[in-house]
């Protein structure tokens, strides 16, 4: 997804539960930690004001498992079209807010809403080794503390998109689960070309970002305050990337940029061969039912062999001031159910639990998508992500990006380039250490 989109649902992600009373309790006299904590019988609403899901999907995944399991909580969805800023202005702070992972830090620490979950999973005997040990990892950097200050409720997950039709066409084989970069860039060399007059295009991998997250790149020493972009990985990684889009035909005319709105309609439409891109292209090819397509795993760097994306998920975090933040910790742990993550993954949102009998259910009951290689979406590890600390993560792309950019349409050649982001991302560090 790209960071403005994801900026923006970061900020319709939140859950509330302001002006209520009760919620889940412990009893006072229980001192046993075998003792499982008593819930108040006491009627009560958790407010969560989130993103990515539609009404349809709060009430069946959220709202009507709390319900059930939970007769005496209520979850409440608000905030629908306003910014979490406005919420809090007006007195009304969620229970619950989420984020995506990159915007998740700087959002928590500056509204004030930080805090440590992990007490309530203790108390309520959470069992965090249902997650891979590399989304434990992750939730902690995305929430810039040495402790979990948020749980996912679903991730986005990647794959190489292909167009069977544009390969039969140029007489190309289809791509295979567990092809390198450098192969996909073979393959989309073949099949960059103008035929009939129709530009042909070989793959779109998305933006520079996306190699960057699946190596787990730094791209500042936060010990010294200086950039880290002209280091040998930062080379490579250019190196890499750029030979999926230095290919005559790939940049020109509406594609001089990478940009995944167009390039995702440009693969709806039967002009792009391959697009490396998430579970929510799936939306979209339900509206393309002409389109002739599959997957395969999503391509791996030969460094990192087993490696995909990072987690890419709506994360879900109880507010500091909530008032009934037991009661808010159930509503999450029931979404993190094994009843309610496997619905989901049915459904197409996919699991951030790691048992492989969850995964295999993945798609199952998408029935347009029967025969499609859903699978190849569960196989890789996630990416650990990288530290962002004081940068804001949509800085930190841009940097990137117009650097990559000018790099990918010889506009500037890779020393240049770097160099130039190099000192762009040094005057960014500064900048943000400086306060401003």
């Amino acid at each position: 997804m790209n960071k403005g989109l994801l900026w923006a649902v970061a900020l319709s992600c939140t859950v509330s539960m302001a002006g209520c009373s009760g919620g889940a309790k412990a009893p006072e006299d229980s001192k046993s930690a075998d003792t499982a904590p008593v819930l108040s019988k006491d009627p009560v609403t958790v407010k969560i004001m989130m993103g990515g899901l539609n009404d349809d999907e709060f009430k069946k995944y959220i709202a009507d498992p709390v319900s059930k399991k939970y007769p005496q909580i209520t979850a409440q969805r608000v905030g629908q079209g306003q910014k979490l800023q406005d919420l809090i202005s007006a007195g009304e702070i969620p229970d619950i807010v989420s984020n995506y992972p990159g915007p998740m830090g700087s959002n928590l620490r500056d509204y004030k809403l930080v805090y440590n979950m992990e007490p309530l999973m203790k108390k309520y005997k959470f069992d965090q080794s249902r997650f891979a040990p590399e989304v434990l990892e992750t939730l902690k950097i995305a929430g810039g503390q040495d402790y979990i200050a948020g749980l996912p409720a679903y991730t986005n997950t990647f794959a190489l998109f292909y167009n069977k039709d544009i390969f039969d066409k140029f007489g190309v084989p289809y791509p295979k689960d567990g092809m390198y970069w450098d192969e996909v860039a073979g393959l989309a060399q073949k099949l960059t070309r103008m035929d009939n007059g129709v530009q042909y295009r070989g793959v779109f991998p998305d933006g520079i970002g996306r190699i960057q997250q699946q190596l787990s790149i730094p791209f500042a020493d936060f010990k010294t305050n200086k950039s880290l972009l002209q280091n040998e990985a930062w080379k490579e990684a250019f190196t890499l990337w750029g030979q999926q889009f230095k290919i005559r035909g790939l940049t020109e005319g509406d594609f001089k940029a990478p940009n995944a709105g167009k390039n995702q309609k440009a693969f709806t439409e039967g002009t792009l061969a391959m697009i490396a891109s998430h579970s929510n292209l799936l939306t979209s090819l339900r509206q393309a039912p002409q389109l002739n397509w599959d997957m395969v795993v999503y391509p791996q760097h030969r460094k990192a062999p087993g490696i995909g994306q990072r987690l890419d998920a709506v994360i879900m975090s109880i507010t500091e001031p909530s008032k009934v933040k037991d009661a808010a910790f159930l509503v999450l742990d029931t979404l993190l159910s094994e009843e309610v993550q496997t619905d989901m993954t049915r459904n197409g949102r996919f699991t951030v639990l790691k048992e492989d009998k969850i995964k295999q259910e993945f798609g199952k009951a998408m029935d347009e998508f029967k025969g499609k290689n859903l699978l190849a979406m569960t196989k890789l590890k996630f990416a650990v992500m990288t530290p962002f600390n004081y940068l804001p993560d949509g800085d930190v792309d841009k940097v990137l990006t117009k650097a990559f950019n000018a790099y990918i349409v010889d506009e500037k050649d890779l020393n240049t380039a770097l160099r130039e982001a190099d000192d762009d991302m040094n005057k960014l560090i500064q900048d943000k250490l400086s306060g401003k």
